[in-house]
């Protein structure tokens, strides 16, 4: 089905808000994707201190040599191209940096465009048709056919055979095998992107945990949301790759042959592009390293997943409270109409509950006049309230940053707000909470911080220049 123009723009729109696009979009272009491809790429993770000293000695030579390293490190986190989160606690944790997702998309399409790749080639060509009559023969229902094709694959193996065993063996066709490598080499290229893809079809299943509706039903509803799309995602092509590729890689016999082909065809065909050689080479090492951070990614989402449901039980046996309390009120409401001529004073127990903490409860119609109104609310607003967000914000891990950030040094909340990877509002709310009970500062400037929202647009929010100059304790009952 076309879509329409309405449906296009939106699509169209949406990516045009996109972190990617953003990064396409930015006036440094050319100097930021120059610094990312040559320290961030691949993936690989770099430790803060040294990827600062590696742009500090290549940002003249880009044009930026005005700019702090670790200004920019800060600027690209808080775009959404950076990740920049602490690898342990205690004196010497440090921040490791890795570009995000998003990042990643837009440096491999510039590349693209840069080496002018291109698979209109005579070997794609005979590519496209032994992979067509592949995929026709299996899809075709014609016994024939199926038979036909089996015959000829197999009288030309004989034939084959019959050369070698003549001492004959037709030259390869360099040209068309190097198209066809330079294919191979591309799909390895989109591959070690791509295959990530499956953690993050989980952290956008889970984001809608964080911050969620407290009612009942809501919980009910996000409950069933959330079986329904993992049992989708399970379905899914990205978990079938994600599981042949780990299948793969634990696989010695089937690593061994695939390395020693990788080796031949490195080998045999020199003039073939030196990035794609080089993701032939490091193939196995670069995948390993996306299959751990789809490890990394479940370990964080399954947390989620244990805090949502820890949660909501909690408020499920509150809302059984809340039912027997609005029945309370409805029978109070009823005997008041009843006895509101009597002389006596009237005072009825209501026996023990077993099924919520408020034990012997008792009401009393003594007083019938109404309940004081309620005072008016302050014109500022309390952070520290907000620190109910605890049981939709994976507080150990916030508190796990913060520490190991004041452990180096003094950290501003912008700066720990950055730190987080894919910060959300709650994360902003509960960090902000934590400021402030270490900085009292009236009056601080405000800093404009990026948090991502649920429907998955960026956000901007000002903060005060608030500092984490301590440590800060994970609230009770949440495991460190």
């Amino acid at each position: 089905m076309v879509a329409t123009i309405q449906e296009l723009f939106a699509q169209n729109d949406e990516l045009q808000r996109s972190r990617a696009v953003r990064l396409l979009a930015a006036k440094n272009l050319a100097p930021y994707i120059t610094l990312m491809e040559r320290h961030l790429d691949h993936s690989i993770k770099v430790a803060e201190s040294d990827l600062v000293a590696r742009l500090g000695q290549d940002m003249t030579g880009v044009g930026l040599g005005e700019t702090s390293p670790l200004v920019l490190i800060k600027s690209w986190a808080s775009d959404g191209w950076l990740n920049r989160v602490s690898d342990g606690a205690g004196a010497d944790a440090q921040n490791v940096c890795s570009l995000t997702e998003d990042a990643r998309s837009a440096l491999a399409f510039l590349r693209r465009l840069r080496r002018e790749d291109t698979v209109a080639t005579g070997g794609s060509i005979m590519a496209i048709e032994a992979g067509l009559k592949r995929v026709a023969g299996q899809l075709d229902n014609d016994p024939q056919r199926i038979k036909d094709e089996i015959e000829a694959q197999i009288a030309h193996l004989y034939e084959q055979l019959d050369e070698l065993a003549d001492g004959r063996r037709p030259e390869p066709d360099l040209v068309n095998l190097e198209d066809e490598a330079r294919v191979i080499a591309f799909q390895m290229e989109q591959v070690i992107s791509d295959i990530v893809r499956y953690g993050s079809r989980q952290n956008e299943i889970t984001t809608g945990l964080i911050d969620t509706d407290d009612s009942d039903t809501g919980f009910r509803e996000q409950s069933h949301q959330l079986f329904t799309e993992y049992g989708e995602l399970f379905g899914s092509r990205e978990k079938a790759s994600y599981a042949e590729f780990t299948r793969l890689v634990q696989d010695p016999d089937k690593r061994a042959r695939l390395r020693g082909d990788i080796a031949v065809v490195v080998e045999q065909l020199p003039d073939l592009d030196i990035g794609l050689r080089q993701v032939m080479t490091d193939f196995f090492r670069l995948v390993s390293a996306q299959i751990a951070e789809v490890s990394r990614i479940e370990q964080r989402c399954a947390l989620r997943i244990k805090r949502f449901f820890a949660a909501g039980t909690a408020e499920q046996a509150r809302g059984v409270a809340r039912q027997l309390n609005e029945t309370i009120l409805s029978g109070h409401a009823l005997l008041r109409k009843s006895v509101v001529d009597s002389p006596i004073a009237v005072q009825l127990p209501v026996g023990w509950s077993a099924v919520s903490s408020i034990g012997a409860s008792t009401f009393d119609i003594k007083d019938l006049r109404p309940p004081k109104a309620a005072a008016e609310a302050p014109s500022v607003v309390d952070v520290s309230q907000f620190a109910a967000l605890a049981t939709r914000v994976d507080m150990a891990e916030l508190a796990r940053l913060v520490n190991a950030a004041v452990a180096v040094a003094p950290v501003t909340l912008a700066e720990m707000i950055g730190m987080v990877d894919t910060p959300y509002l709650g994360d902003v709310v509960v960090l902000w909470a934590m400021a402030r009970k270490q900085d009292r500062t009236e009056d601080a400037p405000g800093v404009r911080v990026r948090f991502k929202s649920i429907d998955g647009r960026d956000r901007a929010v000002s903060v005060p220049a608030l500092m984490f100059t301590e440590p800060v304790a994970a609230p009770e009952g949440v495991e460190p």
